[in-house]
């Protein structure tokens, strides 16, 4: 399923935060950046949006050049402001829920969770696939922003 509310390019951390602070959203927080050679902008490539009783994980998928949600969970809150500022266990669940949208997005961002050991051993191969995603994404960032044509 397609975010359309978003860009279609990944974002950068300031717009990420900009989302943060927004009305529209209870919390925004990057599951995923990349930074590429040369560049001073991080770029954020998915997301854990939490909004009034559901969370949401969405990645950009590059092939579909177009935000996906990963992951979707609704969860029990209070109508009543004071109440739901006192329901510590909304608040649990809301973070639980956060915290499984993290794990779907690296799951689907092809992050795993290795050993220390066996990180050092393919530190080589793994930075040259991160790196190879970073430039695909500032590449799609560029051309979306119309920061291309300024540049030439």
């Amino acid at each position: 399923m397609a975010m359309d509310s978003l860009p279609a390019r990944p974002l950068t951390i300031a717009e990420g935060r900009a989302l943060h602070r927004s009305d529209a959203f209870r919390m925004v927080a990057p599951a995923s950046a990349h930074t590429a050679r040369g560049e001073d902008e991080r770029l954020v490539s998915a997301l854990v949006l939490v909004r009034d009783g559901i969370v949401q994980g969405v990645g950009y998928d590059l092939g579909a050049d177009e935000w996906t949600v990963v992951y979707s969970e609704s969860f029990e809150e209070a109508d009543d402001p004071e109440e739901r500022a006192a329901a510590d266990g909304v608040v649990a669940a809301a973070e639980e829920h956060a915290q499984a949208a993290n794990e779907a997005l690296r799951a689907w961002a092809g992050h795993e969770d290795r050993e220390f050991e066996a990180v050092e051993d393919s530190a080589v191969e793994a930075e040259a696939g991160e790196s190879e995603r970073a430039r695909a994404l500032f590449e799609r960032y560029r051309a979306v922003s119309g920061e291309d044509a300024d540049a030439e």
